[in-house]
């Protein structure tokens, strides 16, 4: 109840404040899309401001939250006043005519219409019901905001996974938000639903900006819902759908302030670009591209004083990333000697290899394009694509593997699985021809206005997969990125609509409404049947999320490891005092939530084993034999070994130790301090805690599970050491 009378009065301030600073007719009624695009900037600011204050003092928590709520909405109140009280009353009536009418005109559109209904439909279903499930929302997304909580601040925490500390934090202040009043993950996902519906109003009007038909925006809109990707992740805790949204509203509004002569949209443009950059890095990546897309719209319309809004956007930039994003990266400068994270971190994500490596990824990220995710038509023609990449790398003499941090292991996706989905078929049967014909376009058509437009989109598509190409390692996972620059590319698509019903239109229909209804209820991990089985095989719905959520294998079979630990701790007395020593790869939100439920638990370092007091602690828990840390105590430069490498490339002691660390280098093998190659950087360490390391501090063990699985993600042993002292 306590969040609702939070989100009200979140809304209820911003819509005030919105009106306020919106242009308004005559009769003081707000218009245009600023209102809405105002409003949900200014929650979204909002939340991040009072987290961000709060966090200055260590004062997170419902009490302190909700006072802020009522001093913005007192602040609202009096603006709102001052204003006149204008009010912006949503012309929904009026579109929808519109968008029917519309329609009505072209039955292939009606049916993809329809399609679309149903999948809004059915993302609200499963983002109402589903808990958070993915690997990295446990161990990084979500987990971060279940440490702030207990915590009651922003600051960098003890954990073993450096994504928790290091990444830009915006999105996770919003988890927080709700963890702090729910004590549990539920309608978390419908962030990413808000922020693609945000990615679609945007596209909507910037196209209506230009006089494109309502026929030409619905199907850029329709088409760009049903690509695979964008349908994975708005029932997830993936972030490039939000981003996408966050950067539209910047373009949005910017070209609107042009229009309007308004320096308030130019606040609030810059405003939503900064908002983005602390959400996640892509969204600083794309600015080159997205910055030089504004300053073209910039310059045809005011031509000589077209430096003037632009400047007055940058300067706003700055203000708003200082105050609303700047957080994490300020503590990462404190705590690394470096904004962007740590020494490993950097070397990991970090972009290597020369102009050749490039090259070779940005050829990578084109044919990421032809993706299959929901058919297997690849498996006729995968071999062909594939061969074709490969070829074009070696008449340019670059090596498969180079500048790669992650392989896609020379294969064409297929799968539905979140973190590999692209865009589908209709990526390189319909984005990729409209790319190509847009650039082509642009080029021989100047002086036709629509064409320069979506000319200017997909060129900014191309600069972003240029900067893309150079800024980071190339990985698998970064198709998720590519995503987020399709989608902000999106008015590219207006160019491939077809008026007349022929063969290519049919086609297309189908593997539209094949995404829409079929595969948006058969998602890997998000089946509607195993849904459905498993709510009528338990109890309740809370029992049916949290086996849901502990589940292994298709059809919710099995049990995650962290659910026996969850379950073991939770058959202790509560105000049990626990030491947990995680991996990097474990599932640690699960565990740690139950401090909002009368146990004490902290995590350690494995690393830092040997400085911890832990006689006051009546429990231990390590969850591998060897545990795996990004996080380390030092740089490369401060760390001495003792242990020795053989030629095999083992690493091994003289004796044995119950308590040792090894450390692997960037690139495999691993690190000691007499054969360490100049430029080598230190990527993990890698621990051994024997049962024999806490007998002296008077711990036995209790109980030992192993888990055994062909994928090292749900590996586990888990070891429960019990203080003698209980036993007594």
């Amino acid at each position: 109840m306590l969040f609702f009378i939070s989100l009200i009065m979140v809304v209820i301030s911003s819509y005030m404040i919105s009106c306020a600073m919106s242009p308004k007719t005559e009769k003081n009624r707000c218009y245009g899309p600023a209102p809405l695009l105002y409003m949900l900037l200014t929650m979204f600011s909002q939340v991040v401001l009072t987290m961000e204050v709060l966090s200055l003092f260590k004062a997170i928590n419902e009490v302190n939250v909700l006072i802020f709520n009522i001093l913005f909405l007192i602040a609202g109140t009096v603006l709102w006043n001052k204003k006149s009280r204008p009010l912006y009353i949503p012309q929904i009536k009026t579109k929808f005519a519109q968008i029917w009418t519309a329609l009505k005109k072209d039955k292939i559109l009606m049916i993809m219409g329809f399609g679309f209904a149903f999948l809004m439909l059915t993302v609200i279903l499963l983002d109402l019901f589903m808990p958070v499930t993915g690997g990295d929302a446990l161990t990084y997304h979500l987990n971060r905001a279940s440490y702030w909580m207990h915590q009651g601040s922003l600051n960098h925490f003890t954990i073993s996974d450096d994504r928790n500390l290091v990444m830009p934090i915006n999105s996770e202040i919003l988890y927080l938000w709700n963890l702090l009043f729910f004590k549990n993950d539920i309608g978390l996902y419908f962030i990413s639903y808000i922020g693609y519906l945000a990615s679609i109003f945007c596209i909507y009007n910037i196209l209506e900006y230009f006089h494109f038909s309502r026929r030409r925006i619905l199907w850029s809109i329709f088409i760009l819902s049903s690509f695979a990707s964008v349908i994975v992740e708005l029932s997830s805790l993936e972030t490039d759908v939000l981003i996408a949204g966050l950067v539209l509203s910047s373009i949005t509004l910017f070209l609107y302030s042009i229009k309007e002569k308004n320096t308030v949209m130019i606040f609030y443009s810059s405003l939503s670009y900064a908002l983005a950059m602390g959400t996640k890095s892509p969204a600083v990546i794309a600015f080159p591209a997205a910055f030089l897309l504004i300053s073209y719209f910039a310059y045809k319309a005011d031509k000589k004083e077209f430096y003037k809004p632009l400047m007055a956007y940058l300067l706003f930039l700055i203000i708003n990333f200082i105050i609303f994003s700047s957080y994490n990266y300020v503590l990462n400068y404190i705590d690394y000697g470096n904004a962007l994270g740590s020494e490993s971190a950097r070397a990991v994500h970090g972009f290597r290899g020369g102009f050749k490596a490039f090259i070779a990824n940005f050829i990578k990220y084109i044919f990421m394009l032809f993706d299959f995710s929901g058919f297997r038509y690849s498996e006729y023609v995968g071999e062909h694509i594939l061969n074709a990449r490969e070829s074009l790398l070696s008449f340019l003499h670059i090596p498969m593997d180079l500048g790669v941090e992650m392989s896609d292991n020379n294969e064409i996706n297929n799968k539905l699985l979140n973190v590999k989905t692209g865009v589908g078929i209709l990526g390189f049967l319909i984005f990729f021809p409209s790319l190509i014909i847009s650039l082509f376009l642009g080029a021989v058509k100047k002086h036709s206005k629509k064409i320069q437009v979506v000319s200017a989109f997909g060129v900014m598509f191309i600069i972003n997969l240029i900067c893309l190409s150079f800024s980071i390692a190339y990985m698998v996972f970064s198709v998720r990125f590519v995503t987020f620059l399709i989608v902000i590319s999106a008015p590219i698509l207006a160019i491939s609509y077809i008026k007349k019903t022929n063969i290519i239109k049919l086609l297309i229909l189908f593997f539209v409404m094949s995404y829409f209804v079929i595969i948006s209820v058969n998602l890997s991990g998000r089946n509607f049947y195993d849904i459905f089985m498993t709510i009528l095989k338990t109890p309740s719905l809370t029992h049916a999320r949290e086996h849901i959520r502990c589940a292994l294998y298709v059809g919710y079979e099995g049990k995650n490891a962290y659910c026996y630990i969850r379950d073991y701790i939770q058959g202790l007395p509560k105000g049990s005092k626990i030491a947990l020593l995680p991996d990097a790869m474990d599932n640690t939100y699960i565990v740690d939530m139950l401090n909002s439920h009368g146990y004490k638990i902290d995590t350690l370092l494995p690393e830092n084993a040997a400085n911890y007091q832990y006689s006051d602690y009546d429990y231990i828990f390590t969850t591998k034999q060897l545990l795996i840390s990004t996080v380390l105590l030092k740089e490369t430069k401060d760390i001495k070994t003792e242990y020795i490498v053989d030629k095999n490339g083992s690493a091994h002691f003289p004796e044995y130790r119950p308590f040792s660390c090894i450390y692997e280098k960037h690139g495999g093998g691993f690190y000691t301090s007499d054969n360490s190659a100049k430029g080598d950087v230190i990527m993990d360490s890698r621990c051994y805690i024997d049962y024999k390391f806490f007998e002296p501090k008077g711990f036995s063990v209790e109980r030992v599970y192993e888990f055994q699985s062909s994928n090292i993600r749900y590996q586990a042993y888990v070891t429960i050491y019990k203080n003698n002292k209980l036993k007594n």
